[in-house]
């Protein structure tokens, strides 16, 4: 009994031995890493686009505004919150028009009302809050900043 179960034991162990291992080739390295698809680069809509340089200007116009200098014009155009291309095209609504139309308007009494800068200045950023509250929430940390304390 002692002589059949030795050799059954002897038999698995030989069986689990001839197991196929995966062997490494000498000529080929093994990869420390994870071969993985080359990484896309973030292409920013026009939207996006336009919003940075809005950003930067309204950087810029806050400066000027607690230097107290007059602003004259805007560093960009207000018509292209209607023809610049979003990312998604169906961000471009009826909600985002109507804040859109509400910053055109606070911008452009901005440049008309000089000693109330200040005021339609805020009022624009705050539209641009009340938008990005709904519609894309990543840069409000940023737009906040812009808003000038009294």
């Amino acid at each position: 009994m002692k002589a059949k179960s030795l050799i059954t034991l002897l038999l698995l162990l030989i069986l689990m031995a001839c197991k196929n291992k995966q062997t490494v080739e000498p000529n080929k390295p093994t990869p420390l890493v994870e071969e993985k698809e080359p990484m896309q680069m973030y292409q920013m809509s026009e939207m996006a686009a336009y919003m940075e340089q809005m950003y930067a200007a309204h950087q810029q116009m806050k400066q000027q505004i607690l230097d107290g200098e007059e602003i004259t014009k805007l560093s960009f155009d207000l018509e292209n919150l209607h023809s610049a291309a979003f990312t998604d095209p169906k961000d471009y609504d009826a909600f985002f028009k109507s804040w859109a139309n509400r910053f055109k308007q606070y911008e452009i009494q901005m440049i008309e009302n000089p000693e109330q800068a200040q005021h339609y200045y805020n009022q624009a950023i705050q539209a641009c809050i009340s938008c990005h509250e709904v519609k894309c929430a990543g840069p409000l940390p940023r737009i906040k900043k812009l808003i000038i304390k009294p």
